[in-house]
């Protein structure tokens, strides 16, 4: 990942190196993920009953329970909070839900009975319990190697499963992220002189270069979907900008020495957070997407800060150096007088979160992460410090993101 910052930038350095010796020593700075604390608040326990068979869609309701993250399940109802048994009946699921006495809460239903049908259902009772709106109908795009100089993108479900390549063209596509639609992916992709902003439609099958001009061309779409905030060579500089999706109406929002990275939107589109080594070394700052003088982040920790995710509820999770490359989380309602959340139960962070690794990207339910770590892809829960590997393998993983909620 990031070793060095002095003199040069992140996307600089990943940019002469992925197109001179092509696969990165950076890949292998990352260990296992190693987690410690455990949060204020942790999970309720839940007894899962089944559906009264040996059906598989009881089977990937247990596991979609497990893979959601907002429970602890456990084999004796007696220590249960909550307890859920189903049904199956012609082409729809139902599931009760019940207090730890057996006496019926609520009950949710569905139509069909596919992986996408027990998503809903289970983001059905998330929404009923905690006041989210799910997690389990949102996809996690990462890339991953495919030969020497070669990757390719892929997306799975937050279990691990229904694994699907995207790209097949041969080059090195990496840094996926998702536009809000959940209906397109953006990416890079490195060629010998430049590294295009790709986006790829799902609908149609089919990619166009969004920004295409020599050397860096790095972005990230708003929330609202309207807006693109891109990182690109002019010269010799590197510097931000924002522009409408489709093009025009730029706005140069750096113009300086510095070399800017990681772009990231606000909730409401208003703000951009990006990384710059303009005191020497890279740190975060907030400028307005309409221009002004940017803000150095305060409640950071780290000798460098890089990789930023803006979570909808104003959490800011970074990596962090810190004798190695650490995941912090700061809150910016606290830090920098954002608006605070809604449900502050929901959005509680870890003390004592500490997990090596890369590129973090949150969930839907603004309390799960993604990152990517000694190939692997780890989901981190930030309220408990846990944390499960998604996806591993011999083909060297990184680059994860997780998508919003696919309606």
């Amino acid at each position: 990942m990031y070793r060095s910052f002095s003199g040069k930038f992140a996307f600089l350095f990943t940019l002469f190196l992925l197109l001179g010796t092509l696969l990165s020593p950076y890949q292998a700075v990352f260990a296992q993920v190693t987690l410690s604390g455990s949060g204020v608040t942790g999970n309720p326990k839940l007894f899962y009953r089944g559906l009264g068979s040996s059906s598989p869609v009881g089977a990937k309701l247990y596991g979609t329970l497990w893979a959601s993250g907002w429970f602890d399940l456990v084999s004796d109802p007696k220590s249960a909070e909550y307890i859920i048994d189903g049904k199956e009946e012609g082409e729809s699921l139902s599931l009760s839900v019940k207090n730890g006495a057996g006496l019926e809460m609520f009950g949710v239903a569905v139509q069909g009975k596919s992986d996408e049908a027990v998503y809903g259902a289970v983001d059905k009772v998330l929404n009923k319990l905690f006041g989210i709106d799910g997690i389990c109908r949102s996809k996690i795009a990462f890339s991953a190697e495919t030969g020497r100089g070669r990757k390719e993108l892929y997306i799975c479900d937050i279990d691990g499963s229904n694994i699907k390549k995207v790209t097949s063209n041969g080059s090195l596509n990496i840094e996926p992220s998702w536009h809000p639609s959940g209906k397109a992916l953006l990416f890079n992709q490195y060629l010998t002189s430049s590294s295009p902003l790709v986006e790829y439609d799902f609908l149609r099958n089919r990619s166009r270069v969004l920004s295409g001009q020599r050397g860096i061309n790095s972005g990230k779409v708003s929330h609202s979907g309207r807006k693109l905030a891109l990182v690109v060579t002019v010269g010799s500089q590197v510097d931000l900008f924002v522009r409408d999706y489709e093009g025009g109406g730029v706005v140069r929002l750096t113009n300086d020495r510095a070399n800017e990275a990681s772009p990231c939107w606000s909730p409401d589109d208003s703000r951009i957070c990006f990384v710059s080594d303009r005191t020497g070394r890279p740190k975060l700052y907030i400028v307005s997407a309409s221009g002004g003088k940017a803000e150095r982040v305060r409640g950071t920790s780290g000798s460098e800060c890089v990789a930023p995710a803006w979570s909808e509820d104003n959490k800011l999770a970074y990596t962090a150096k810190l004798g190695g490359y650490v995941l912090k989380v700061v809150d910016l309602a606290k830090s920098m007088g954002f608006p605070a959340p809604k449900n502050p139960d929901n959005s509680y962070i870890s003390e004592t979160l500490s997990a090596q690794g890369e590129g973090p990207s949150w969930a839907p339910d603004n309390r799960h992460m993604v990152l990517s770590s000694g190939g692997k892809i780890v989901v981190v829960d930030t309220r408990t410090g846990k944390s499960r590997v998604l996806i591993k393998g011999k083909s060297r993983c990184n680059g994860a993101s997780w998508s919003p909620l696919m309606r």
